[in-house]
């Protein structure tokens, strides 16, 4: 066996080398470092005959590693827990989660029992599993395409109270029916350990994250902490993923600085998650495909049903638009690290049947880990909360040729040569190349109660206003409701349309750059910018942020 630190160089170039060419293929990252770390694994190996780079003793060893990194992204998810911004659009939230969950399990469980003779408690667990979502792979692609817009912010809260339902049903379930002499006291002790557990590690980092001035220090906080969570857990016994869940969440709401450490972890964490990834692809079980069978084939089929329509349900119920009840399911396929879990224990606490259990799990993750990203993309694509230009730079700017060049240039003038050739001019970039084009829109006729819910809910101080042929009105700004606040008995009286303004700013989709920087530098209280049609200026087809135009006009 290889040293592991050869290894570890060896998988991270080829994890480099994988996630470039996805991304000139139009295929996420994740997809890539999967493969890599497949390639590198023990899986192929064997087929070919050769051996892995990433062998099963490699794995071992990095375990701890692996634990540790995933408790860092669950606490991530935890952080998206905002109990304020949940208080304000909570209720759809959890509307579209337990329509979401209940179709999923309910379509599972009774199929996999009804239809494929799998008993009560196998049909249970299988379940269970199903809900969760992996929310490293989501994560990871969100952050890769810079996605934002009213599906993302659904996405991460929705896939945390996945988790967390299915690892305490789980626990209730492994302990009623897998243990002769269950009793409630013993499954308190499971639940309310990491409860704890996680209620005072975030606690103790919200108090030590007024006391720390330094970026780094926030850092090692983190990674120590969540670091010593996952050893407890371990030792202990307990769920350090939900002790880590809860930690975030106590921390994003207990904290004065809000989401200041999640945005710290953020500025360390991606190589981190890179060999997460690989891992995950080294772990990958392809001879479980083999041995899927009928009722393999048939979860897999199941849960991605319960998961769209579901999604489409919930979102209907919760009277979200219909842009998320379209892709909010399949953004929300992938299954990897916690569906992995709790089929080892199940393997671990069942043999036998637990053990078979396990085969179809792992397969449909196989299944689910490879089309989950590149579903998760398609989603926020299509739903436009990725740029165009976002898209376009996934690929490499520079040939070989072009680069090699630039090197060489800059090494002249290093030691004091003149240039060969002037640099290359930036490209001309449209505002539809920036624009994000799932734009929050209120209705001419919501009832002003209904606005203050979606100011509230918003990022934006200012929402457009359209009719009903979906024509642009006008904006309300925030600071035009203020007085209506403070005379409740004209709230019942106004509508969007009394109180929209049609002194807003537009572009259209073909104007320059250099046109939105213009605008936005005369105009600086706008913190966003609308597009609209250049044959129809009431067509609204998008938004273009302050912070799209300028990030893309210093990376220009």
């Amino acid at each position: 066996m290889i040293p592991t630190v050869l290894s570890l160089g060896v998988v991270y170039l080829l994890a480099l080398g994988a996630g470039r060419f996805s991304a000139a293929i139009g295929v996420p990252r994740v997809t890539g470092y999967l493969v890599a770390g497949l390639a590198a694994g023990p899986a192929i190996g064997d087929i070919l005959g050769v051996p892995a780079i990433l062998a099963p003793g490699h794995l071992k060893s990095l375990a701890p590693l692996h634990d540790v990194v995933l408790g860092l992204i669950v606490f991530t998810i935890g952080g998206s827990f905002s109990l304020e911004s949940i208080r304000k659009s909570g209720p759809s939230l959890l509307r579209i989660s337990a329509v979401e969950m209940g179709l999923t399990a309910l379509l599972v469980g009774f199929g996999t029992f009804l239809f494929f003779s799998a008993s009560p408690l196998a049909a249970a667990f299988l379940a269970i599993v199903s809900i969760t979502t992996a929310p490293a792979a989501t994560q990871m692609v969100m952050r890769e395409y810079q996605a934002e817009g009213p599906l993302s912010e659904k996405i991460l809260p929705l896939i945390g109270l996945n988790n967390f339902v299915a690892i305490v049903a789980f626990i209730v379930l492994e302990n009623c029916g897998l243990t002769e002499h269950w009793s409630f006291s013993s499954i308190a002790v499971q639940l309310f350990v990491p409860f704890g557990a996680g209620v005072l590690v975030g606690i103790f980092v919200a108090l030590m994250d007024q006391r720390l001035n330094r970026q780094v220090d926030r850092q090692i906080l983190i990674i120590a902490t969540v670091s010593a969570m996952t050893g407890l857990g371990t030792h202990l016994d307990f769920s350090a993923m939900l002790a880590s869940l809860i930690a975030g969440l106590v921390v994003v709401n207990a904290s004065p600085n809000r989401r200041r450490m999640v945005r710290d972890l953020a500025e360390i964490d991606y190589p981190l998650y890179v060999l997460f990834f690989i891992m995950a692809g080294a772990a990958l079980h392809l001879e479980h495909l083999g041995h899927m069978g009928v009722m393999g084939v048939a979860y897999v089929a199941l849960r991605s049903a319960g998961k769209y329509f579901g999604c489409r349900l919930g979102a209907a119920y919760a009277r979200t638009s219909r842009t998320i009840g379209t892709w909010l399911g399949p953004a929300m396929l992938a299954q990897a690290g916690l569906a992995i879990g709790l089929a080892e224990v199940l393997a671990r606490q069942w043999p036998g049947p637990g053990k078979a259990l396990q085969t179809v799990i792992l397969a449909s993750v196989v299944v689910f880990e490879m089309v989950g990203p590149l579903l998760t993309r398609t989603a926020l694509v299509n739903a436009g909360e990725v740029t165009v230009h976002r898209l376009l730079t996934q690929r490499s700017q520079l040939a070989i040729g072009e680069a090699l060049a630039q090197v060489l240039g800059h090494f002249r003038k290093a030691i004091g040569l003149p240039p060969i050739a002037a640099r290359k001019g930036p490209e001309n970039i449209t505002v539809g190349h920036i624009m994000r084009r799932n734009v929050e829109v209120l209705p001419n006729h919501t009832p002003f109660d209904e606005i203050l819910k979606a100011f509230g809910s918003s990022r934006y101080d200012r929402l457009p206003v359209a009719d009903d042929k979906s024509e642009l009105i006008g904006v309300i700004r925030f600071a035009d409701i203020a007085d209506i606040i403070f005379h409740p008995s004209l709230g019942k009286l106004v509508v969007a349309h009394d109180i929209a303004r049609d002194d807003h700013l537009t572009l259209n989709p073909e104007d320059s750059l250099q046109k939105a920087m213009e605008l936005l530098k005369d105009n600086p209280n706008d913190s966003y910018l609308l597009v609209v049609e250049r044959e129809n200026p009431k067509k609204l087809v998008g938004i273009v942020r302050q912070n799209d135009v300028l990030s893309t006009q210093s990376r220009s």
